[in-house]
């Protein structure tokens, strides 16, 4: 157990580094705070370099704290400043970043990003995929970062339990169809289908594109356009609401 008093410490202005892209590009690790999502990391076998807590939550919150990790106790005040969330529960660990290429198999059903750019759709589509019980979810580049805090955080702890690929390619996608994959997206063109005439039975690639300007024209090339109703004068829907939509359409096909 280390503890720190100075915000002018190395390791707080480490830390601090992560809450940015370019910190977690450059270092290759990010935080997530709070109880239940420090416990997911820690039960899902990921590489935990630190913890971090505060002298408050150290001395009044009963924690089963991991052997053979660096543990450091933080004034408050400057625990504080190590956190994206307004109301800090006291605890904050810094994870190393794997990533995680795999090859998906037809028997699971995925979900595609196609620059999404919202870090909170990212954490709802990873939420909602977990509970649909998909294979994972892939993210083209230029996509919000995955390991932004909002992202985890608005997964809800979802984060730890699917797999998820970075910088995936249309290329890539591309493959999959040859592979026996169908790639169903969500757009409003005038060829677009009812979603729920399409057969999601088969082995089936979703993609939900870009807030503003849906999906990529390279990556709807290769999609069968499918389409959610829209009753109102809505526009359209939030990306995370369409991915839940299309994604529980599947699973009632399938059950």
């Amino acid at each position: 157990m280390l503890e720190i008093t100075s915000a002018s410490n190395s390791k707080c202005k480490y830390i601090k580094s992560l809450s940015r892209r370019k910190g977690r590009d450059e270092h290759g690790e990010y935080t997530v705070e709070g109880i239940k999502s420090v416990r997911d990391a820690l039960r899902s076998g990921k590489e935990i370099s630190a913890l971090c807590v505060s002298g408050s939550f150290y001395e009044n919150t009963r924690f089963d704290y991991p052997e053979n990790t660096e543990i450091y106790k933080i004034a408050d005040t400057i625990f504080e400043g190590l956190c994206d969330t307004k109301a800090p529960q006291g605890i904050l660990a810094v994870i190393k970043i794997r990533e995680d290429a795999f090859e998906p198999s037809l028997d699971k059903a995925y979900i595609y990003c196609d620059t999404v750019s919202d870090p909170g759709n990212l954490g709802t589509i990873i939420r909602t995929a977990d509970a649909a019980g998909f294979g994972g979810v892939f993210f083209s580049h230029g996509c919000a970062d995955i390991y932004a805090p909002k992202t985890v955080r608005a997964s809800m702890g979802s984060f730890f339990n699917i797999r998820l690929m970075k910088d995936v390619s249309p290329e890539y996608l591309a493959a999959c169809r040859d592979r026996g994959f169908t790639l169903y997206g969500g757009a409003l063109s005038p060829d677009a289908v009812d979603y729920r005439s399409a057969d999601m039975a088969k082995p089936t690639i979703i993609v939900i594109g870009n807030e503003a300007n849906g999906i990529s024209d390279e990556v709807l090339q290769i999609c069968t356009p499918v389409k959610i109703p829209i009753l109102g004068k809505a526009e359209s829907l939030n990306a995370g609401a369409a991915a839940a939509v299309l994604m529980y359409e599947l699973v009632r096909q399938r059950t």
